[in-house]
């Protein structure tokens, strides 16, 4: 992994780097490239054009809107299919979003929260609250830039979230677009174009693996020593399977001899799998 670099060209089997610290160039070779660069998609693959659509969130004290204990769902006016959430967060604040807005020209590292975008917030949710939330109540603000891959002339809101594919031989792979919910397609996708070029075959497996840890209910009396399940008494145990959240994507034997008891059990299954 090569960090602080500027990538220069690339092609299919090559890149030729520039170190942004010493400004030594280097020349990276592989069998395969792949261009997964985001918003900086389109900047080494004259094919597609990338529209960076800003998301902007805003955080508050969750004491501002009620301190709400689930997530509040409220329309954007003047849309029919847009909403805007505050989401409840551990620490007594709020998330709230959040925008989607056309953003070219915006440095992608650190796109900054404009006051239209704060203002398009808090009035929104405000509609649902007894009491509305202000500038003055907002503790912090960040927003993130969606690699859009334009295909016609449309609002950065309705411009299809599917990613693509760029399969092209003697140029690298490129993929770009999608979201963040298709991840592991956008993967697979990717990993299979890969494999088509090195000539291996076999079976994709990402449809079969999990995302998470949910273990099955236990059968057999010796379930308390395996690993993946959080062996609670009988009263403490919860009625759906402990530590899917806290176990997201880490391994099963994380878990091996973490044992809550009470209320606390998410708690002490969180710590365990840190």
């Amino acid at each position: 992994m090569v960090t602080r670099a500027r990538v220069d060209e690339l092609d299919a089997e090559r890149v030729t780097l520039t170190d942004t610290l010493t400004g030594e160039r280097l020349t990276v070779r592989a069998r395969t490239v792949v261009n997964s660069t985001g918003v900086w998609a389109d900047r080494h693959d004259d094919r597609i054009t990338v529209l960076p659509s800003r998301g902007s969130h805003l955080v508050l004290p969750a004491a501002a809107v009620g301190s709400p204990r689930a997530a509040l769902t409220v329309p954007l006016p003047g849309s029919t299919s847009r909403f805007l959430l505050v989401l409840p967060r551990p620490d007594d604040q709020v998330l709230v979003g959040l925008t989607d807005e056309p953003a070219p020209g915006v440095d992608p590292l650190e796109p900054p929260v404009p006051e239209a975008d704060e203002q398009l917030l808090l009035e929104g949710v405000s509609r649902a609250l007894r009491s509305p939330v202000t500038s003055a109540d907002v503790v912090g603000r960040f927003a993130g830039l969606r690699p859009l891959v334009v295909r016609d002339d449309k609002p950065s809101a309705d411009v299809s979230r599917e990613h693509l594919l760029l399969d092209e031989p003697g140029r690298p792979l490129t993929i770009a677009g999608g979201k963040l919910t298709t991840y592991r397609r956008m993967a697979q996708d990717t990993v299979d174009a890969v494999a088509r070029r090195l000539g291996r075959g076999g079976e994709c497996r990402t449809a079969t693996l999990p995302c998470s840890v949910r273990p099955r209910r236990p059968t057999s009396p010796t379930w308390r020593r395996r690993p993946g399940w959080c062996a609670g008494s009988a009263r403490s145990r919860p009625r759906w399977p402990p530590c899917r959240r806290a176990t997201r994507g880490l391994p099963t034997r994380s878990l091996r001899g973490a044992r809550p008891r009470g209320p606390s059990w998410r708690t002490a299954c969180w710590r365990r799998v840190r």
